[in-house]
This record gives C-alpha cells, structure tokens and sequence, in this order.
C-alpha cells in the first residue's frame, strides 16, 4: 500500500497490497498543510508517521471487512517492530521521493 502525497493531494495507491506500506511524496515540492492533513501525516523525514483511521478513510470501498481484517494483520506485524505508535493511532512508513505519476479513472481518461 502507498499514500501518495503531493504538493495538494493525498491519495492511497495499492490499498489491496498489505505487505507493506510506503509514503510517497511526488514531485519536487513537499507535500502542503492540506496534503499532510487529508494523509493523516503527523510528521515526516526519512519516515513518515500516519494515522491509521486516515488509511482507513483513504482506502474507501476496498475497505471491507476482509480488507480489515488483512489490515489489522499488517500493523499486528508492523507493531512488533516498533512501527506503530498505539497512543496516537499511527503506522510509520518509509518516504521515498518519486515523480509524479498521472491517475487514471475507470474509464481510462486522465483525471
């Protein structure tokens, strides 16, 4: 799973690949206030710390209960590593800085 943010945008990429969770910032600009608040990043550097409800949120209609269930796997594992802080409802992923990458909607137009 990737939270894609960009300089006014946070999206969730792959939210279906539980094996491991990424944050990528597009882009040349950092992300703005806007992107950090809709990505639920309470701070980043060469990590970046996320709240969970936020991925949740982001993920939409693959959400379901399965979807949960693999979820909550995913931090079960991230937890005993040290990645997830309990107390304020985050997942720490790594930041990696990428170009940005065209979005495309289900009827294969550019959004």
């Amino acid at each position: 799973m990737e939270l894609s943010l960009g300089a006014d945008f946070a999206r969730l990429l792959n939210p279906d690949d539980l094996s491991g969770f990424v944050v990528v910032l597009e882009g040349g600009e950092d992300p703005g206030p806007e992107a950090l608040a809709a990505g639920g990043v309470l701070g980043f550097g060469d990590h970046a710390w996320v709240r969970t409800d936020a991925l949740r949120r982001l993920a939409g209609a693959a959400a379901t209960a399965e979807w949960e269930e693999g979820f909550a796997a995913m931090l079960d594992y991230a937890r005993g590593r040290g990645w997830v802080d309990d107390e304020q409802g985050a997942v720490r992923g790594h930041v990696e800085r990428r170009e940005s990458t065209p979005v495309i909607v289900a009827n294969g137009d550019p959004a």
